[in-house]
């Protein structure tokens, strides 16, 4: 493996460190080095690479090829999850409650985190996602969470009034889950943050750590949220190395409680500081590109087989978001790229759905038959991302588990701890759920014969060693859809002309040419009240700005920014601002 000079200093460095990376660093590159260098010289301890994402780790896991032993304990590749449920809370949680505990990834996979108070009316229930816990219990409503179809103005203005009710409520529920042994993985960075935070706490897991690692590699730094910052400070004092590496200006997870001003701070204590300024991915004006968005001083330069490409960014000018694909297809056959070769990138889903040419169906919601067509149609299609097709199994999984515990009290317990309570393994409900999507095909059926046909499917299945549910549970629970839900169903195979994702969907990957939408109604943040075209104009290092470039930094050869008419000359002037070569289409 041959390294850049910038990239051996990562692998050699002896000492913790924070590492800015530009997109295309190689950065995953220089990183699986140092790990399977320092794992083949560690004897006695162990080095763990953590990452946000299990697409992160099961990289890292491939490019360490027949290296196995370093995947072996006692180091450690996983997300900060997994590590931060394994080596903390997993320990502490034990000597507290006596039992282990159930890890779920969000409280929605909970049914009772969803909850209503009284005389609520016709508004949406409370969601846990709202509210931010303490480890001793206390429930604290962040309104501003609250999302604006919660219900109409008087709603809102009842919720404020009712905080303490809600809080209480939701305090509640939280104890009882702590009880039942479920915990989520907000709740467990929460205790994780709690433990390290008390003598006795640190005195029982310091020197389990110190003895268990020498080393800890941390990936997409930039993504670290309080909770994991003081995790790795604990692990600092602790004698362990720390090793960062990120760009501070792809952080892009606020909603996740990443804090970058707190990143760059903790960074700056650690000792000196390496920069990976080549860009090994995009051409040059793609950089031109990502430099003018970034908030610091740092500028990255092309490297690489792109960095003679001379293609300049394309500003298209668009009226009706339909306009785009055809748009931006005619400017990539200019530079013989395919609509294989692109990827229509924006903030908010439904943007990029409209420009792709897909209809946004409705949620399947609690419609159990809605979620086994839908399922049955992605896992037929071609066209199904593999994260598409594990939702769309998740989904008839639990209407399938719904039927076999009706009659069992399961609104505190996770997924893992429903299927043990019902003594369903649950590779088996895996094979069972995806085995009843393919065979059931909504295509073209009526909703009730359609949920006819999924009641005797599992009045006939087999279901070997499992209770069956009773048939009078299978029409309770598997009632025909609304209409305007059923007539969504035919969209759901549609294949758009050009794939499309949100920006965050994408954090981490790459694509010959990428189009960028700017739709004309742009977000308004609720507290400063600008847009991303307000931030960029006065220099505002905002996460609105920050999700732009990590768009365009996506980009190889090819960067189109497709922009409203309404925002096309405030753009272009921006462009022009920062020297970005490019041209108006």
């Amino acid at each position: 493996m041959i390294l850049t000079e910038d990239q051996q200093a990562l692998v050699d460095a002896e000492e913790s460190l924070f590492a800015v990376a530009c997109p295309g660093a190689g950065k995953t590159r220089a990183m699986v080095a140092r790990f399977l260098k320092r794992t083949a010289k560690e004897n006695r301890r162990g080095v763990a690479l953590i990452s946000f994402t299990n697409t992160a780790v099961d990289e890292v896991r491939q490019r360490c090829g027949d290296q196995t032993e370093a995947l072996e304990a006692p180091h450690f590749v996983g997300t900060f999850d997994a590590f931060i449920h394994r080596f903390i809370v997993t320990p502490l949680y034990v000597k507290a409650y006596q039992q282990k505990p159930n890890y779920v990834q969000s409280w929605r996979d909970v049914p009772s985190t969803s909850f209503r108070l009284r005389d609520m009316g016709r508004t949406k229930d409370l969601e846990f996602s709202w509210f931010d816990f303490d480890p001793d219990g206390r429930a604290h409503l962040n309104l501003s969470r609250v999302p604006r179809d919660f219900g109409d103005a008087d709603a809102h203005t009842m919720l404020a009034e009712r905080k303490q009710e809600a809080e209480a409520n939701a305090a509640y529920i939280f104890g009882r889950l702590l009880r039942a042994g479920t915990v989520s993985c907000a709740a467990a960075r929460v205790l994780a943050e709690f433990w390290i935070g008390s003598a006795e706490g640190r005195a029982i897991l310091a020197p389990l750590l110190r003895s268990r690692f020498a080393e800890v590699i941390v990936d997409e730094a930039q993504d670290c949220g309080r909770e994991e910052l003081r995790i790795l400070e604990f692990l600092r004092d602790c004698g362990v190395h720390v090793v960062m590496v990120g760009d501070i200006d792809q952080s892009i997870y606020e909603f996740r409680s990443a804090t970058p001003a707190a990143v760059q701070e903790f960074a700056t204590s650690l000792p000196g500081p390496l920069e990976l300024r080549d860009n090994w991915r995009s051409s040059p004006a793609i950089c031109a590109f990502n430099s003018a968005l970034r908030s610091g001083q740092f500028v990255e330069t092309a490297r690489g087989d792109n960095s003679i490409v001379q293609t300049p960014v394309h500003l298209i000018e668009f009226s009706s978001l339909d306009q785009i694909v055809p748009a931006a297809l005619d400017v990539a056959e200019q530079y013989k790229l395919t609509a294989d070769d692109l990827m229509l990138l924006s903030h908010a889903e439904v943007h990029g759905m409209k420009a792709a040419g897909v209809v946004s169906p409705e949620s399947v919601g609690s419609s159990r038959v809605l979620a086994i067509a839908s399922a049955g149609l992605k896992l037929r299609s071609r066209e199904t991302d593999p994260k598409t097709r594990r939702k769309a199994v998740d989904q008839v999984q639990r209407a399938v588990l719904a039927a076999i515990t009706v009659n069992q009290r399961t609104e505190h317990h996770s997924f893992d701890a429903l299927c043990e309570q019902a003594g369903v393994e649950q590779r088996w409900l895996e094979a069972f759920a995806v085995r009843m999507a393919i065979s059931l095909d909504a295509e073209g059926q009526a909703k009730q014969k359609f949920a006819a046909e999924v009641r005797d499917f599992m009045k006939t299945a087999d279901w070997g060693d499992v209770a069956p549910p009773s048939s009078s549970d299978l029409g309770k629970l598997f009632k025909a859809p609304s209409d305007g839900a059923w007539t969504s169903v035919a969209s759901f195979g549609n294949s758009p002309m050009i794939r499309f994702s949100t920006v965050h969907g994408v954090k981490g990957m790459e694509f010959p040419g990428v189009v960028l939408v700017l739709p004309e109604k742009l977000r308004v943040d609720r507290i400063t009240e600008r847009t991303v075209l307000d931030d960029w104009e006065g220099g505002h290092d905002t996460e609105a700005r920050r999700v732009l470039y990590v768009a365009g930094s996506r980009a190889q050869e090819l960067l189109m920014c497709a922009v409203h008419r309404r925002h096309v000359a405030r753009v272009g002037a921006l462009l022009d601002a920062k020297g970005v070569p490019y041209v108006r289409t």
